[in-house]
């Protein structure tokens, strides 16, 4: 076990601890050769190891090799760790005297709005040099305890700011697919939940950074308003600053600054902000009545009738899973019938017969899903929803239109899980109609859509995108003359 006064590789005497997770610890040493400080990161090969950790171990020091800024700790050494009771990695980077910003709220320090803008010029240069390298550098995982002040404060300066701990750094931007995820609840943007990330990414961890150092209170326990933070009832900061911070932190990332570049001009000079800051009027993320141009939905409408189509949810890939279960069960049934008829077993025949039933059910229901096409017809009189598969036609809803009475799009959250950690709630777009017999008493509602990606402009499995259910739920609401019920 690694401990006070051991050394390793006959060159770095141990200090102390600085830091503890699953697998890695992070030590302060002094370095016998030179005499100095310097920072050991070990990543040891125990129960909790994953080959995931040994990249990320591997990139950070990669990394670290091609950087050289005063506000970035240095590449020192790498090298195997070989003990009796402990194999693994370590990576040596210089020793930086400071204390994190999560430290010094926990001191009890607080920052002014001008101590904080120093803060965010100093991170964005940093982040300047990172992103304009090639590849880009995105740190993805930028937090309080990551960055680190000095206290040589003055009536002027906050102090020398650093932006450490690159164990989480990506050095290559994907457009599509899933990556690992990684980063901090509270800190990542949406668009890292689903393993994805970008510059615009690490605008948004600064943005709920600062935020945090001007509340004293976590991002992840601030409201929130369709992904929106909502820090505004507990701050007392000028206008153009609050404007700024929340298009540094605004959900999407394209309406994020384009770059730290455009960040760090746009807080020199507040006057730019108006040329492109968020619409501050609302809320919530705005709805739109324009049509996506990928879109495969259809709407067309006149004074008297509104008719939507809506294109199959599921694809070959999704269903792959079910129509398998469901061969299997049918196949099973026949076996399990086959062998009861046989040896004569009334019992065996009839459960044999209920598994045949559920299976050929199942089996009907995945392959009447490959083809569905949704019709929704709304007249002066009612609504009524048709699927039609295989030359069948069936009626999935029906209503009278003067029964509608809400429209309810539910907006997208992430919520913790103590089994599965953080679920995503994703969007739902649904009509809400009054029951014909208990006209207050009931109700019955059809899902006209649902959104399962995190980004609006990615597709899963065929179901509707985020833009898609934003224009229906616009182009619903105006003809039916019913507000968007946010929930």
């Amino acid at each position: 076990m690694l401990g006070e006064e051991q050394i390793l590789r006959d060159r770095y005497h141990i200090q102390c601890q600085l830091g503890h997770n699953a697998g890695r610890r992070t030590l302060l040493a002094q370095d016998l050769q030179t005499q100095e400080l310097v920072v050991l990161k070990i990543l040891t090969f125990n129960s909790d190891f994953r080959w995931e950790d040994l990249k990320l171990f591997e990139r950070e020091a990669e990394t670290l090799k091609s950087l050289s800024h005063p506000a970035i700790p240095r590449y020192l050494d790498s090298f195997e760790l070989h003990l009796p009771d402990r194999q693994g990695f370590v990576l040596v980077q210089t020793y930086i005297p400071a204390t994190s910003l999560e430290e010094w709220i926990k001191r009890g320090r607080t920052f002014s709005e001008e101590e904080v803008t120093q803060i965010a010029k100093a991170l964005l240069n940093v982040l300047s040099y990172l992103h304009s390298s090639n590849p880009p550098v995105i740190h993805r995982d930028i937090k309080p305890s990551n960055i680190l002040l000095t206290s040589d404060r003055s009536a002027h300066q906050v102090g020398d700011i650093y932006l450490v701990d690159f164990g989480s750094v990506q050095t290559a931007v994907r457009e599509i697919g899933t990556m690992t995820i990684v980063g901090t609840y509270g800190y990542m943007p949406p668009e890292q939940f689903s393993g994805r990330a970008f510059p615009a990414s690490d605008l948004y961890s600064l943005g709920a950074t600062l935020i945090y150092l001007v509340t004293g209170t976590q991002p992840a326990d601030l409201l929130q308003e369709d992904l929106l933070l909502q820090f505004e009832p507990v701050t007392h900061l000028a206008p153009s600053f609050v404007q700024w911070l929340k298009q540094m932190t605004h959900p999407n990332r394209k309406q994020r600054f384009s770059s730290a570049q455009a960040a760090l001009a746009t807080l020199e000079q507040p006057s730019l902000l108006q040329l492109q800051s968020v619409d501050s009027s609302t809320t919530s993320t705005p709805l739109t009545l324009q049509k996506p141009h990928d879109s495969k939905v259809s709407l067309r409408k006149n004074a008297e009738t509104l008719e939507i189509y809506l294109p199959p949810e599921n694809t070959t890939g999704a269903i792959g899973c079910s129509s398998l279960f469901s061969c299997c069960l049918t196949i099973f049934s026949l076996i399990l019938l086959y062998s009861s008829l046989l040896n004569a077993g009334g019992f065996f025949i009839v459960m044999s017969l209920v598994f045949l039933g559920c299976g050929i059910s199942s089996l009907w229901q995945t392959f009447f899903a490959i083809k569905v096409n949704t019709y929704i017809y709304i007249d002066q009189k009612s609504i009524t929803v048709t699927q039609i598969a295989w030359g069948i036609r069936r009626l999935v809803f029906r209503a009278s239109r003067r029964n509608l009475y809400k429209l309810t799009y539910l907006k997208r959250l992430y919520r913790r899980d103590t089994e599965a950690g953080i679920m995503e709630v994703p969007p739902e777009l649904k009509i809400w109609a009054t029951d014909e017999v208990n006209y207050t008493d009931a109700s019955s509602s059809y899902r006209i859509g649902q959104s399962l990606s995190t980004d609006s402009e990615t597709r899963f499995y065929g179901y509707l995108t985020t833009q898609e259910l934003d224009w229906l739920a616009q182009e619903l609401s105006n003809w039916l003359e019913i507000p968007i019920t946010r929930e």
